[in-house]
């Protein structure tokens, strides 16, 4: 009889360190291959068998010493002599995309700072920058991102896929920033506020004023001035006794210890309420951009009453008039309120009046009125704020 015994291969690993994370580690001899060292250099390769072998380290940016090693396997598991790794770049690559991110400043802070536009489709890289930790921080009018920031590390390699999604913001919603007025009983052909700060830029500043009448011509608003700005007429109603007048002005950047003047064509009693304004259309000279539809009702007597077709979304509408016939409190429709309301010793009423919120759709007609009181003489003037497109 023949006893036929059993036979089985025997393989070896063999391991060590390249010096660096991340190095490609290639294995040639009696056999071949490649691998890449964990993030604190290690390496191993297994199933191999007896032979002679050489490991070759590389990676960009860093040179190794020695350059490769020559070991054997003979029966037994091998540890090759680590590697050392000594970096030639100094400075490295931060990149990423964001996505819907199409020019978005990106901003990096930490070990050193810079700031960048994404691209037509998102993507951005920094200046090649030290190692560090940094933090990248997406930013655009108008969208959120996600994630907000994003920590990073350098550590002798470039730094990729730093992503981010943008998202549309809802807009600024229009805002009454500054409130003032000056009621002014005595004659006289020019009224003035005190003075006043604005909290930011881009504000729209509208004047609204209203007149009583003494003689000749009806009384007209000459002129606005005030706060280095440049005033233009939105809408003037004075087809009855008195004038109730709309101006605008727009200041770009935010206001200190401003006044506003507006000149008369007589002296007469008058009322000048000014409302400066945050998250309009920045569009145009001198507020031209955030001013809308207009409007203006007359009567010699009646319930004092204006309209207008709203042009956008989210537009809001005011108005300012006056009743040459008696001092009396206005009652504003459901849905409006008074800004300011003075009641002159002259026997007149002046006012001014808004929606309580704006109009969500543009094509709405929009009534400023009054139920009360219904036999006066009035003349009233509105206008449509518009917020930023």
């Amino acid at each position: 009889n023949v006893t036929v015994g059993a036979f089985s291969t025997v393989t070896y690993t063999l391991s060590g360190n390249a010096g660096t994370g991340a190095a490609t580690v290639t294995l040639s001899g009696s056999a071949g291959g490649t691998t890449t060292a964990d993030v604190s250099g290690n390496y191993s390769f297994s199933g191999l068998g007896n032979g002679g072998y050489t490991v070759t380290p590389t990676k960009a940016g860093f040179t190794f010493a020695p350059t490769s090693q020559t070991v054997t396997v003979s029966g037994a598991n091998v540890t090759v002599p680590n590697f050392t790794a000594t970096g030639t770049q100094s400075t490295w690559v931060i990149s990423g995309a964001i996505t819907n991110g199409a020019g978005a400043t990106v901003t990096l802070s930490g070990a050193a700072s810079a700031s960048v536009t994404a691209n037509s489709t998102g993507a951005y890289a920094f200046p090649p920058e030290p190692n560090g930790s940094y933090t990248v921080t997406p930013s655009e009018t108008g969208f959120t991102f996600a994630p907000a920031t994003q920590a990073v590390t350098i550590n002798g390699a470039n730094v990729s896929n730093v992503n981010f999604t943008a998202s549309a913001s809802g807009k600024a919603p229009i805002a009454i920033d500054v409130k003032t007025f000056v009621d002014q009983a005595a004659a006289s052909s020019t009224v003035s506020t005190s003075s006043f700060s604005t909290a930011a830029g881009n504000e729209l500043l509208l004047a609204f004023i209203a007149t009583d009448y003494l003689r000749g011509t009806n009384t007209t608003v000459s002129s606005v001035t005030g706060a280095g700005l440049t005033w233009a007429l939105v809408v003037r109603t004075n087809k009855q006794s008195g004038t109730s007048e709309i101006w605008r002005a727009f200041a770009a950047s935010p206001l200190t210890n401003v006044t506003v003047k507006a000149t008369l064509s007589q002296s007469v009693a008058s009322s000048l309420t000014v409302v400066t304004f945050t998250g309009v259309d920045p569009s145009g000279t001198s507020g031209s951009g955030a001013i809308g539809a207009t409007g203006t009702g007359s009567a010699r007597t009646g319930a004092p009453t204006a309209s207008l077709v709203t042009t956008r979304n989210n537009s809001w509408v005011f108005g300012a008039g006056n009743d040459y016939d008696n001092a009396t409190a206005r009652t504003p429709a459901a849905g409006q309120s008074l800004v300011h309301q003075y009641l002159s010793p002259a026997g007149d009423t002046y006012w001014v009046q808004t929606q309580n919120s704006p109009t969500p759709a543009s094509g709405t007609t929009v009534r400023i009125n009054d139920t009360a009181p219904t036999g006066d003489r009035y003349n009233l003037s509105i206008c449509e704020i518009l917020q930023a497109p």
